[in-house]
């Protein structure tokens, strides 16, 4: 039953990028040049063809956690296959709702986490985001509270976040039987082959696959962020409608951010920035 391989993150810190990645190393053996519908061998959970099927759009739109009530019925379902892993991506914290858990040990083989600057990630989100200014961006990365992230497009589309903090430390502590790993954006920039080489290390101890260093520098090339954007600028990104490779770049909140803005991150998340070498 153990088959999925969760890829976590808040929202813009990467998920996508290692996905692309992750995609092109395991179903792209042929070493063909890619483009964005490889990525449709890892869907976002919950998948949105289930929700449609099992879910009450009603329902959702009075009570989008109520989302919670489909994620062990959804999981049954996708795991039913004949494939020995599958990858998953979402932005879920690894969270309980009224009793329902995102997950369960009997469904998960890891964990993989990668995890952002939350000034920068102030900056990308309300950049992706149309309705988000810098402030409500960091609003929600400062959230006391869970909240839901609903489409705009798809009352279906559905993700229970909380905070920065909260969503990180989630992943990090929660369900410790399961293995996993935490990945840094900025160590994914700064130390690219380092980095994705130890995430598959991580990943063939999992599940017994070869480590070829070979096709990872394939796969880097491949998932290369200006390559990523250039695609996307011109082909379009489909699964969203606004603009998804933006800049990428570490450090944008140094001059993009007011002090003020810096302070409420900071002061908010001191305590995780600390442990992860931000601060």
């Amino acid at each position: 039953m153990k088959k999925l391989i969760w890829i976590s993150s808040y929202p813009k810190s990467g998920n996508t990028w290692i996905r692309y990645f992750l995609s092109n190393y395991f179903y792209n053996k042929e070493k063909l040049k890619s483009e964005f519908d490889i990525l449709k061998n890892i869907r976002k959970f919950p998948p949105l063809n289930y929700l449609e099927k099992f879910a009450d759009k009603e329902v959702l739109t009075n009570n989008a956690y109520d989302v919670s009530k489909y994620w062990n019925l959804i999981q049954e379902q996708i795991t039913k296959t004949n494939k020995e892993f599958l990858f998953i991506k979402n932005h879920n914290a690894l969270v309980s709702i009224e009793g329902r858990n995102l997950t369960d040990e009997k469904y998960s083989l890891a964990f993989i986490y990668i995890v952002r600057d939350p000034r920068d990630i102030a900056i990308s989100y309300s950049n992706f985001d149309k309705y988000l200014n810098i402030d409500k961006a960091i609003e929600r990365l400062t959230s006391e509270n869970l909240y839901c992230q609903v489409s705009t497009k798809n009352p279906y589309d559905i993700e229970v976040l909380g905070s920065w903090k909260f969503n990180y430390f989630s992943w990090k502590s929660g369900m410790s039987t399961i293995p996993r790993i935490i990945i840094r954006y900025e160590d994914l920039v700064n130390n690219t082959f380092e980095t994705k080489l130890k995430l598959i290390n991580f990943l063939s101890e999992i599940i017994g696959s070869s480590v070829d260093e070979d096709h990872i520098n394939f796969c880097i090339d491949q998932s290369d962020f200006k390559r990523l954007k250039r695609l996307e600028n011109d082909k379009s990104f489909p699964e969203s409608s606004n603009k998804f490779f933006n800049s990428g770049k570490i450090g944008q909140w140094k001059t993009k951010l007011s002090a003020e803005q810096i302070k409420k991150i900071e002061t908010f998340c001191k305590v995780e920035m600390k442990e992860l070498s931000y601060l």
